[in-house]
Parts: structure tokens; C-alpha cells; sequence
């Protein structure tokens, strides 16, 4: 049997095959992550975003003139760009879709101790929800008279605010949130919720933790210096590029501001696909180029340790061993490093993984995804042993046995 002396030799050479075995563990895990991360990430590519995004446009605006009156200026903006053909509906709006800010969290109570649940607040009034066509799924939209309209130093919170479905569902299973109270922070005064409305995607910050549609809506328009009135607008298929410069003529008739942004939510939602793109293809060329400099590190370090073993080799073929044995017993070593490589790889993975896990409220690690990653780092490293070994198994008995 070889599994004896493949041990001893093993022992005898315990930092090489320490090497050998910790490079296995460092390349599984940076691999199995990356591979799991990058294939949930384009997982989510094919997600339905819940919306019309092909006809409906996002305007971002600034005003740099603090003595504009902001509140008369949304009023007057909305106004004229409901004037414009193809335009269906206006909305003004502080979050976009597919582009929402950090996350906030909601709590069930107010209680200091209290579990805080991530979603994004979109601060829409009731045209909100039209024009992004949501459908209401439990319970009423909100009325005019609950919208609350104020400068941003007010402190007011809204009474009423309504929930997405898997906003719902992460807080209540299946019971019926209609009628019970949520807390927007934990300094808050409790807002009833009273309706549930379909799914529609918020932005890449809670995308990544797989929580694509948890969102709240509160019934608020705000206003200050230096504050965004951002736009949603509803338009005729087809009309939204055609409009853009209408858009920006009737805002521009409001003078100092300064319009930075019009778009199709089209265009919106793809350049966050883009961002998610270029992550997965960096993450899966760092793992590539890991996985090639592990296997030529590999090859490296099998030649080293077939060159000191010349002789040895030499003596098993003068003894009757065939070119395969000395193949075989190469890579059946190689092999049992790298299972130990392998399930200490396995430990740490699983403990990142749930580092990570913690830390972004999301389990991306993909157990058959591990699996294959284990198998194609064998597949690699057993590649690597066998053409240093073929080309030792090769060389003539009576050359490395000279001198003897």
C-alpha cells in the first residue's frame, strides 16, 4: 500500500504539505464566496421590478437660490408638467426606484430593545402610487388630508403609511398588518398602517442583502434649501426621450435651479444591473486568477519536492515500478493534502459566510456552488501534480540512480 509512505513522507516534509493544505483552504474559501456571491448576485438580474419602467421618468432637480419658495415652486412644477403632452401623471418623490439611498429600519415597538427591520421609506403624495401603477393588495391607499406637506425642520411624523407585500410579510407572516402599528424610528410616534401595495423594486443597497422589494410608503411631501425636488412622471408608451426636453423647459421656467437629471427608470434600473455586472465579473476574475496562481503555485511546489526525490523515484523504477505507480503515488499525495485543504477550507468558509451573513442580514453561501468549487480546486490541483510527475516518471533509472 502507498498510503503509508505517502504519511511518512508527509511527516517528513511537514511545512510543504502545511503549504500545500493552506493553500487549498485560502483559495476554497475566497473562491466559494466569490462564486456564491457573484451567483446571487446575477440571480437577481431576471427579478421583476414591479413597474412601467420603460414609461415612466425620473427628473432630479437643485435649487442653488435659497430665496426660492420651495413649497409654491413643487406646486407650480407639477402643474406645468402635467401640461405636457404624453404626461399622464406627476409625483413629487424623494427616493427613486432602483436607486434608493442607504436603508432605514422599522420597528414593531418602541421599546428600546427592540428588533429593527431594513426597508426603504418612499415620501410620495397620493399620485405616488399611481404613477408607478402600484396595485393595492390589502386594505385602501391613503387620502389627500392624511398627506403630510412640510419643511424638512419639522419634525411631524406622518399617522398612516402602507407597506410593500414582502415588507408585510417580513413583519407580520400571515397575519394582517391592516390596523397595526409600525414606528419609523425608535423616537417616532406609531403610524397605523393602513393598506399593502404590490412589490416594486427599491435600490441596490437592500437588493444586496435580498431584500429587493421591501419598501414603506409615507404619505409626506417635504421641502428645504439645498434639498432635491425630485420628480416621478407617468407618460404615454413610446413619448417618455421625446419629452425630455419639454420637461426641462417647463422647470426651467421656475429660475434658480439647476436640473441634473432626466431619465426613463429603464435607464435607471440598468445602470444599477451595470453596477452589479461589473461586481460579479471582478469578483469572478479575481477568483480565476486565484485559482490559476494556486495551481501553478501547486506545480511549483510538486516539482520541488520531485526533484528532491530523484533518487527515490529512480529506485522504485529500477525495482520494477511503471511510469504510472510513480504518477499515481504523486497524485494520490497531492490528494490527501488537499482534502485536509479541503475541510479546513470548508471551516472557514462556512465561518466567513456567517460573519457575513450577520453583517448584511442575507445567507448568500450556495452549498452545491461549494461543492463544485471543491471539486474543480482537486480537478486544478491534481492537473498541476501530474505533469511534473509524468515528466519525472519519464526520466531514464540508470540516469537518477548514477552515483549510487
Amino acid at each position: 500500500m502507498e498510503i503509508r509512505p505517502i504519511l511518512l513522507s508527509m511527516k517528513r516534509n511537514k511545512f510543504l504539505s502545511m503549504v500545500i493544505s493552506l493553500q487549498v483552504m485560502m483559495t476554497l474559501t475566497v473562491l466559494s464566496i466569490a462564486v456564491s456571491i457573484t451567483a446571487a448576485t446575477l440571480s437577481q438580474w431576471n427579478m421583476p421590478s414591479g413597474i412601467d419602467h420603460d414609461n415612466i421618468i425620473s427628473v432630479r432637480t437643485q435649487f442653488f437660490d435659497p430665496q426660492v419658495n420651495l413649497e409654491n415652486a413643487i406646486v407650480d412644477d407639477i402643474n406645468r408638467l402635467k401640461k405636457i403632452a404624453g404626461v399622464i401623471n406627476v409625483a413629487p418623490n424623494k427616493e427613486i426606484p432602483f436607486d434608493a439611498g442607504r436603508p432605514s429600519r422599522v420597528y414593531l415597538e418602541a421599546d428600546e430593545e427592540a428588533a429593527g427591520h431594513h426597508t426603504n421609506f418612499f415620501e410620495m403624495d397620493t399620485n405616488g402610487p399611481k404613477v408607478l401603477g402600484l396595485t393595492l393588495v390589502a386594505g385602501r391607499f391613503y387620502r389627500e388630508n392624511e398627506v403630510l406637506r412640510s419643511h424638512d425642520d419639522d419634525k411631524t411624523s406622518v399617522s398612516v403609511v402602507m407597506l410593500s407585500e414582502d415588507m408585510a410579510k417580513e413583519l407580520f407572516g400571515e397575519k394582517s398588518p391592516i390596523g397595526q402599528t409600525l414606528y419609523l424610528s425608535k423616537s417616532s410616534e406609531p403610524a397605523q398602517i393602513i393598506g399593502v401595495y404590490s412589490n416594486f423594486m427599491n435600490g441596490e443597497s437592500l437588493n444586496g442583502r435580498g431584500k429587493s422589494y421591501h419598501s414603506v410608503i409615507k404619505p409626506q411631501v417635504t421641502w428645504s434649501s439645498g434639498n432635491n425636488p425630485n420628480y416621478l412622471i407617468s407618460v404615454d408608451e413610446g413619448t417618455g426621450p421625446s419629452s425630455f426636453n419639454a420637461i426641462k423647459a417647463a422647470l426651467y421656467k421656475t429660475p434658480g435651479r439647476y436640473i441634473y437629471g432626466v431619465e426613463l427608470l429603464k435607464r435607471t434600473q440598468k445602470r444599477m444591473y451595470d453596477g452589479r455586472g461589473s461586481s460579479g465579473a471582478i469578483l469572478l476574475v479575481v477568483s480565476l486568477i486565484l485559482v490559476l496562481i494556486a495551481g501553478f503555485g501547486m506545480a511549483g511546489l510538486v516539482s520541488f519536492l520531485i526533484t528532491q526525490r530523484q533518487k527515490q523515484i529512480g529506485i522504485r523504477r529500477a525495482l520494477g515500478g511503471t511510469k504510472w505507480s510513480v504518477v499515481r503515488y504523486f497524485i494520490l499525495e497531492n490528494s490527501i493534502l488537499t482534502v485536509f485543504g479541503i475541510l479546513a477550507g470548508l471551516a472557514l468558509t462556512f465561518t466567513m459566510a456567517l460573519i457575513m451573513a450577520q453583517e448584511s442580514g442575507q445567507s448568500f453561501l450556495q452549498m452545491d456552488l461549494v461543492l463544485y468549487c471543491s471539486l474543480f480546486i482537486w480537478a486544478v490541483n491534481t492537473f498541476a501534480v501530474w505533469l511534473p510527475a509524468r515528466r519525472a516518471a519519464r526520466v531514464s533509472p540508470a540516469i537518477v540512480t548514477r552515483g549510487l
